[in-house]
């Protein structure tokens, strides 16, 4: 009983907001590992669908998709790089902030202020060098331009995933920095 009252002594005063935002950044950081693994995956070529039947449409899409991949190589090494540190730095935060230790801030803000600047880097690559390829890639398929309004649906989804995935990073610095939240991660250990 004394243990049990040692600890929510301990715990009195800590943010929700921290232990929320802790288990919130490992969730999404062990996300992270399986999106940085499929996106090396895609980088070296390997085909995860391989068992697919080939026929000679898909076959013509598969290697116009390899041909822009190798494209956009440099690009792709400059995302993963981004994603690997977004991840490394969301999972420090989240392991650090449930262990209640101040660093836990600082590396949350590291991957709140990487993940944005990796998003308005992506959006960038996407702008000037995504769509105008998919744009090419379709006319090579016989159709002038983008079929049946691809190409604003393709715009559209960008913006829209832009927005959507700079929530989090928004909340986490938001939240995460109220004077409150700041004084009690002051007065964790390092």
């Amino acid at each position: 009983m004394a243990a049990r009252q040692t600890v929510e002594y301990a715990n009195v005063g800590q943010p929700q907001t921290v232990k929320v935002f802790g288990i919130m950044h490992i969730v999404l950081g062990a996300y992270g590992v399986l999106a940085t693994v499929l996106a090396i995956i895609g980088m070296l070529g390997i085909n995860l669908f391989a068992l697919m039947p080939m026929t000679a449409g898909t076959s013509a899409q598969f290697e116009q998709q390899a041909a822009m991949q190798s494209e956009l190589m440099p690009v792709s090494i400059i995302s993963i790089i981004i994603t690997i540190a977004t991840t490394v730095f969301i999972l420090m935060g989240g392991i650090l902030m449930l262990k209640r230790r101040r660093s836990g801030l600082r590396w949350s803000n590291r991957y709140a202020w990487t993940s944005l600047a990796g998003k308005v880097f992506n959006a960038g690559v996407a702008i000037l060098y995504t769509i105008p390829m998919m744009k090419e890639m379709t006319s090579g398929m016989g159709s002038p331009g983008m079929p049946g309004g691809m190409e604003g649906v393709m715009i559209g989804s960008m913006i829209f995933g832009i927005v959507i995935t700079c929530l989090y990073p928004i909340l986490t610095l938001v939240l995460l920095n109220r004077p409150k939240t700041k004084e009690w991660f002051a007065a964790q250990p390092e």
